[in-house]
């Protein structure tokens, strides 16, 4: 593409950033319209720039679709800078400049880089969540300014990033966030947060910097939620959702499930709560026995896992919410999406690990560049074996095949990234693998009563 093409389709995106607003606040109608015909041409884009398989590809066109169907909904209710920032970083520099970079990276190192990164710059929390996956990381250590400034500018510049996750400890306490996110303004930050410290001065400040898209984490129920995280806690998480509403901010939720909260966790009535109070996404994630107090009695059996991908399937197509599953939704992105595959996870202390829920790590970024730590042999050799089965609802190497996750950190000479990190690998092991059984079983029973079902319907 010429230096002009170039030029033309940044002014087109800066226009339509302007513009938008303008059309959701006169002619909402005639805005839903262009957001349909915006959101066909940037799938166009994608499958222009695309390089592997029809699958593929067909799986990353339904997620954006997704995505792009929860922005319509929600675009008329959000501030004016979000407004803005959602339309341009969107439509433009995550499609257009972020494919051109990675389709850049692909043919320097044959294989595409993630899509987004997630940071956790500092690990201190003023909760004492039961089971926090993160609780045994050091409390007093924490990412400069400057280091977090040089890891998004490689992954934006370098491998067309422009979706930073923020987690933690809590990242409202990090006192560089907004900065960060002011000063990358061409970039999307989802925070996960707790809510507690969200007042009305800090959801304002959110609306005015119109890039930062917090996921509140709750539990379910009010009861589950303060048992988990305290008194008091499901009434201030909502009220920090109030608050980000009122404010113009796009956000959603953040839900831990466990073999307790089964229940609440999957009812309609906690979706429609979520909805009552703004929610425009929420993000599934299944209890993993890593951190503090780690307990193989949470982690939900394979009936409830089962249980709680049918709920979200039919959440999608009933509920005016786009809801995630960390773990069930393996067949929709070709399985795992750890080890730099999509994404990566920088702790506090600067080292990379496949995920935010694997403890181990080879490198750090106060040693390597960030593509050097992507690109080491553990995880070249985990995203060279990925998908590891042929049903990729069962795609993750520490739950579903924890046979995997111990040979290659044995192999690699990975080590833990704090105290107690090798339980997963090592005292739970055998836990893992009767769980990793049971969700296959219930997967296969599954199957078995709807192939029934289907051919009773048809009169077979």
């Amino acid at each position: 593409m010429s230096t002009l093409e170039k030029l033309g389709k940044y002014l087109a995106a800066k226009g339509m950033s302007a513009f938008l607003p303008a059309m959701s606040k006169h002619s909402p109608e005639l805005l839903l319209t262009m957001m349909d015909k915006l959101s066909q041409a940037g799938i166009r884009r994608m499958a222009e720039m695309h390089r592997g398989s029809a699958e593929d590809l067909g799986r990353r066109i339904d997620a954006a679709r997704g995505f792009f169907e929860m922005a319509k909904r929600t675009f008329p209710r959000l501030s004016k800078p979000t407004q803005r920032k959602l339309a341009f970083n969107l439509f433009y520099n995550a499609i257009h400049e972020g494919d051109a970079k990675r389709a850049a990276y692909l043919a320097k190192y044959g294989e595409y880089p993630p899509f987004f990164l997630l940071i956790s710059p500092s690990m201190a929390c003023d909760l004492r969540c039961a089971g926090c996956y993160a609780w045994k990381y050091p409390k007093d250590q924490s990412l400069s300014a400057a280091k977090v400034r040089e890891i998004i500018a490689e992954a934006r510049d370098e491998m067309g990033i422009h979706f930073i996750t923020v987690s933690g400890g809590e990242p409202t306490r990090w006192p560089h966030l907004e900065e960060i996110a002011a000063e990358f303004d061409d970039v999307f930050f989802q925070v996960y947060t707790h809510g507690q410290s969200i007042d009305r001065d800090m959801a304002r400040r959110f609306g005015e910097l119109g890039n930062i898209y917090p996921a509140i984490s709750i539990e379910g129920s009010e009861a589950f939620t303060d048992a988990r995280r305290g008194p008091g806690a499901h009434r201030r998480a909502l009220a920090a959702m109030d608050l980000l509403r009122g404010s113009g901010v796009l956000f959603g939720y953040s839900l831990t499930h466990t073999r307790k909260n089964h229940e609440a966790a999957c009812s309609q009535a906690f979706l429609d709560e979520m909805i009552a109070h703004g929610a425009a996404f929420g993000w599934v994630f299944q209890y993993i026995p890593v951190g503090r107090e780690s307990d193989m009695s949470l982690v939900p059996t394979g009936r409830q896992r089962v249980e709680r991908r049918e709920k979200i399937l039919e959440a999608r197509r009933s509920k005016p919410i786009l809801v995630f599953d960390f773990w069930n939704d393996g067949d929709a992105v070709d399985g795992c999406i750890a080890w730099g595959r999509r994404y990566a996870h920088v702790t506090a202390r600067g080292y990379v690990e496949p995920c935010v829920f694997v403890h181990f790590a080879k490198d750090s970024v106060h040693d390597k560049s960030l593509g050097e730590c992507l690109r080491s042999a553990p995880f070249r050799e985990m995203r060279g074996k990925a998908p590891f089965h042929e049903d990729r609802r069962r795609p993750c190497p520490q739950i579903d095949h924890p046979h995997l996750l111990r040979e290659l950190v044995e192999k690699h000479g990975m080590f833990g990234t704090h105290e107690g990190a090798e339980d997963i690998i090592g005292r739970h092991f055998a836990g893992l693998c009767q769980t990793a059984d049971s969700f296959a079983h219930a997967l296969a029973e599954h199957d078995r009563r709807a192939a029934c079902a289907a051919c009773a319907a048809a009169g077979t």
